[in-house]
This record gives C-alpha cells, structure tokens and sequence, in this order.
C-alpha cells in the first residue's frame, strides 16, 4: 500500500486548531541551550507506517469512532543549537494507546485501539512549529520493567542526522522510576525530555527540540 506524502503542517485540518495557537506562549528562543538527548528507538517503531500517518492521531480515516481516552495537543518547534527554527523537518511521533499497548507484531499485551492512529508525521513550518493532536498514552510492562507514559519522536532534517528520543509528561510520578528516564545523564538532560504544560481548550503539552 503505498503512502502519501507527507505535507506542510496544515492549520486548517480538521477545524483544529488556528495558526496563532501554534506559537501561543512560546518559550523565547535564547532559553533554549541543550540540544535534545537522544534516547534509544525501542523496539515498537512501525514496521509498516500507517496510510493515514496525518497529525490527528485520534482519528482513523474510513473508521466512525475516535480514540480512547483522554485527548491532548503536543505542539513546538525544532531548533538548531544556535537557537534558529528548522523549517521543513520531518517530525514523527509514535506511541502506546489509553490501555498502554502499541500497534506492532511485537506488541505482547493484546490488540491496540483499532480507532487510534498510533503513529504520524508532519513537516515543520517556516519557523519550525509542529502540532500533534493525541491521547495521552498509558504506562506499561510489569515488575521492575515498568515505562512511565511517553512518545517516541524521530527528527529528520537536511544535513543533520536524524534524532530519536522520547517526550514526558510534566508531574508524572513514574517519571522518577523509569529506568531510561533515570539514565539520561543530570537534571538538565531530563528537564530537554520533559514537556511543559501550557493553558489551553485541551490539554497541551510543548516539546521543543533542539537539533546539535
């Protein structure tokens, strides 16, 4: 099955969100100093993307329902180091659903929700905006491996290597007992994986991702 292209960022699908929502609040571009660790890919990254790979995770095209669960925005930018945008990067997220469980062969823990997308891809504005529409993921495993909610990004832009590394969520008590969560190397490396929650209709949460 072949896919679409991925496009430009589109403000107007679906009736989201309006341009100006992109950018509201937006932390000034001389805060942002460390570039975004990398963190390791997993073992859950689609083996074969999704047709409908759009910004809207809550939806599937050609399914009547919606996802479970609770619903969030996850909007920012990419940056260099310098602290310039990056527009035209590809930006790909991937997550669990609202019971913890991915689309993937290797999903162990029974079937993911049929009417959550789990997977999409935008490119970045001129100034390096993207936004996500998604549910909020669950944690999962058992034992002593457990993972606390997150989403996987990629990063993809020109004559840069690509950046794998995972989103938190900001007050998340699991945060402090995840194993990948507590390697990341000082309190600034978590702060760079850690979203900041912004005033907004939905819950919103901004990432902002700083390409070396």
């Amino acid at each position: 099955m072949s896919l679409s292209p991925i496009r430009p960022l589109d403000l107007t699908r679906r009736g989201l969100i309006a341009a100006p929502a992109v950018i509201i609040l937006a932390r000034p571009l001389a805060a942002v100093v460390l570039p975004t660790p990398a963190q390791m890919r997993g073992p859950y990254y689609p083996t074969v993307k999704p047709t409908d790979s759009d910004m809207d995770l809550t939806e599937v095209k050609g399914r009547p329902g919606r996802a479970a669960g609770e619903v969030i925005e996850i909007v920012g930018r990419v940056l260099s180091a310098r602290g310039g945008p990056i527009g035209g990067a590809t930006v790909e997220i991937w997550q669990a659903d609202h019971q913890g469980r991915y689309h993937h062969p290797r999903e162990s823990a029974g079937s993911a929700d049929p009417n959550f997308q789990g997977f999409g891809a935008v490119r970045t504005t001129a100034t390096g905006d993207y936004l996500f529409r998604t549910i909020r993921p669950r944690y999962y495993g058992s034992g002593s491996v457990m993972r606390t909610p997150h989403v996987h990004f990629r990063v993809v832009a020109e004559g840069r290597p690509e950046l794998v590394s995972q989103m938190y969520f900001p007050g998340e008590a699991m945060n402090a007992r995840d194993a990948l969560f507590r390697a990341l190397p000082g309190e600034a490396a978590r702060d760079a994986v850690t979203a900041r929650e912004e005033p907004a209709d939905l819950p919103r949460y901004r990432f902002e991702i700083v390409l070396a």
